[in-house]
């Protein structure tokens, strides 16, 4: 409506004519007659602006009555007026490649392209005296201070530049900009790691010293001191603090190189091997679990002092309900024999799969066929991978939901760490002779595990029994007579932590799995090792959840990293297992321990080079589980040498040890 044009007040012809202050052929006339004397030509897209002090009176009279004072509300000139989008800036930022090959991070981009705008538009006004006047005001004696407090002041959320406020490094940064054009508007400091502080050579010392396993290097300022130490001797810069072997060793490429070295393999496993994500059967029957552990109850034994005792659990994975079970001293083959003759007696069908370990009585129950006649398919559960392992984690939460509410709880066994899960042995050391006999114990037990099955489950809502028994399973042989009724591209809030299981999170209730895919369409196992314990920014299109984007948190903003694709799930149970299941299965596999291998003799061969091997030392390093022969020990047993114990041997007794192995209970029980 109102507007100055070189400091000249106007009015706009068209809202003359649209708001009838004259009609279209009298405005006309006085255009041409000069009454109205005209700033501009319009058309094409242009407004014609009248000086409005070239305006009669009667008919600035008229305006004034219809919109106010025009000086009031005319639009000056400012300098945001001058900014103007850069569509040059915009393609050779977002075109534009690091050393390293990468894209620059999004943030980095548009903070580029909206310096590069408002520099510009800085040029624009410095170009005339007119535009100067315009957007600075006509007294202006210092520019750039003037400037640089316009710009300072800009709204962030409609400019997010990172322009200096401070009037002379805002100058430099222009004249730079003049000069060298928008690659100057890139920071310096892109790629930069502290990690590279360390050389090559050194880098594979820092790695072989930190994953040595005899003589072990128990912090990282121990590591820092022998590092500055060596370093005179190599020509190595030396290092101010340990943040930079820090960050080195804890580089997702790096770590689970010497991960297994320090922890163990079967924890590098269990941390980096691709994990498979599991459905679950979908009717009762379809798979059992059986394993045996320390029924979590003392008693008063004949002696008078406290006991534990065993429990052999039989459970079904679909309703979760424990459907048979045997207390006795310890796991044996009469145990597992009861237990599952319980749950046959009760399901009163053979379950299609069972799957046990292969500890205690198992292989007399296989030798004499016993499972064979039980079940269609009979595995061992796959060594050392507890986590395959469905009932081991409801045998968890019956323990800490239902026996814990007895005095006598022994606790949790001996690997939990949380001190809930531990038990009050000052209540029990000060009550011992109170404590139930066996057969209280029991009974006692008896009635938790019925609370459990007939407890809520937490994905339906209903009881766990009411679950098995409304479900019908036809792939099952009956036994007896029985009625038996079974989720535009948005980021996600908080970022995401690959584990390796993948990328996963919830939405609205929901429940989403992704995996980075390799060439053939398989999980990309490498990529997933490398990226394990990583942060991603996750952006997903509400509409298409079947790829989602993974970004970067850097130092200098978000960088992307990879697509993930919804992971492929595969079913437990072979009942409902597709014939490509068994496949992708056995190809995961093999993968995961082509990989460890590689890693293992990758860090090797790092060792044998620092002289800091296991062999050097005159030791032996341990074979891979679940992956190398056992001919080692075969050898060892021929030739009378030591055999080493089996690892699954050793954490199968410990999962048995008793708190009160302990606690010398010679004297506290002595007087019962």
């Amino acid at each position: 409506m109102f507007e100055y044009q070189n400091n000249i007040l106007c009015v706009s012809g068209s809202w003359l004519i649209e708001n009838e202050v004259v009609s279209e052929s009298n405005y006309k006339q006085l255009c041409s007659r000069k009454i109205f004397e005209k700033m501009n030509i319009g058309g094409n897209g242009r407004k014609a602006w009248i000086k409005f002090d070239s305006i009669r009176n009667d008919i600035k009279q008229k305006i004034i009555a219809l919109a106010g004072d025009p000086a009031q509300k005319a639009k000056h000139i400012t300098f945001v007026d001058y900014v103007q989008s850069d569509s040059f800036a915009s393609e050779f930022f977002n075109s534009y490649r690091l050393e390293n090959k990468e894209e620059l991070p999004e943030k980095n981009k548009t903070e580029y392209i909206a310096n590069a705008e408002i520099l510009n538009a800085v040029d624009r006004i410095l170009s005339t005296t007119m535009n100067k006047r315009k957007a600075l005001g006509s007294k202006v004696v210092k520019p750039w201070e003037k400037i640089a407090e316009i710009v300072s002041e800009l709204p962030f959320n409609k400019f997010p530049h990172s322009l200096p406020a401070n009037p002379r490094r805002l100058h430099d940064k222009w004249k730079l900009y003049k000069t060298e054009g928008y690659v100057s508007l890139i920071h310096k400091g892109f790629c930069h790691k502290n990690s590279e502080k360390i050389n090559d050579d050194a880098k594979a010392w820092v790695l072989a010293r930190w994953a040595n396993r005899v003589q072990r290097c128990a912090t990282h300022m121990q590591l820092l001191r022998e590092y500055n130490k060596v370093a005179p001797e190599h020509g190595w810069k030396q290092l101010k603090s340990e943040k930079s072997l820090i960050v080195f060793l804890q580089d997702p490429k790096i770590e689970p190189l010497w991960y297994g070295h320090r922890f163990g393999e079967l924890k590098s496993k269990e941390k980096y091997s691709y994990q498979h994500t599991t459905i679950l059967p979908s009717m009762r029957d379809s798979l059992w679990y059986s394993d045996g552990t320390k029924l979590n109850y003392y008693y008063l034994g004949a002696d008078n002092k406290p006991k534990t005792c065993q429990v052999y659990e039989v459970f079904d994975t679909y309703s979760e309900v424990f459907v048979g079970y045997h207390i006795s001293d310890s796991e044996n083959y009469e145990a597992q024999y009861h237990a599952f003759k319980m749950a046959l007696q009760i399901s009163a069908h053979k379950p299609y799969e069972i799957k046990f370990d292969n500890q205690g009585g198992t292989k007399k129950l296989q030798a004499n066929s016993f499972l064979g006649k039980l079940a269609r398919i009979t595995r061992n559960t796959t060594p050392y991978n507890g986590k395959s392992k469905t009932i081991e984690n409801a045998f968890k939460r019956f323990q800490m939901e239902y026996l814990k509410q007895d005095w006598f709880f022994t606790g949790q066994n001996i690997q939990a760490k949380s001190i809930e899960s531990k038990a009050d042995m000052e209540m029990i050391l000060a009550n011992a002779a109170s404590l139930p006999t066996l057969d209280e114990v029991k009974e006692t037990y008896r009635k938790r595990r019925q609370e459990w099955n007939e407890g809520i489950h937490s994905k339906t809502g209903i009881s766990r029994l009411e679950m098995y028994l409304g479900s019908e399973n036809p792939g099952t042989q009956k036994v007896s007579m029985f009625d038996m009724i079974d989720m535009f591209w948005i980021s996600l809030d908080q970022p995401i932590t690959c584990t390796s299981y993948g990328i996963n999170f919830t939405l609205k209730k929901t429940e989403y799995q992704y995996v980075v895919m390799d060439q053939e369409r398989m999980p990309d196992i490498t990529w997933l090792r490398n990226n394990v314990d990583k942060k991603f920014v996750v952006k997903y299109d509400p509409d298409d959840m079947t790829m989602i984007q993974l970004y970067e948190q850097t130092p200098l903003g978000l960088k992307r990293v990879a697509a993930a694709e919804t992971k492929v799930n595969i079913h437990r149970g072979h009942q409902e297992q597709a014939e490509w299941e068994a496949s992708f299965i056995k190809q995961v596999e093999l993968e995961n321990k082509r990989i460890r291998i590689e890693a293992r003799d990758q860090m090797d061969a790092i060792l044998d080079s620092q002289n800091m091997s296991t062999e050097s030392y005159g030791l032996k390093n341990p074979a891979l589980k679940g992956i190398e022969s056992s001919r080692k020990q075969k050898k060892a047993r021929k030739e009378k040498e030591a055999v080493p114990i089996d690892i699954g041997q050793h954490q199968k007794e410990e999962s048995f040890a008793d708190p009160m192995d302990f606690v010398n209970t010679e004297s506290v029980f002595s007087k019962y």
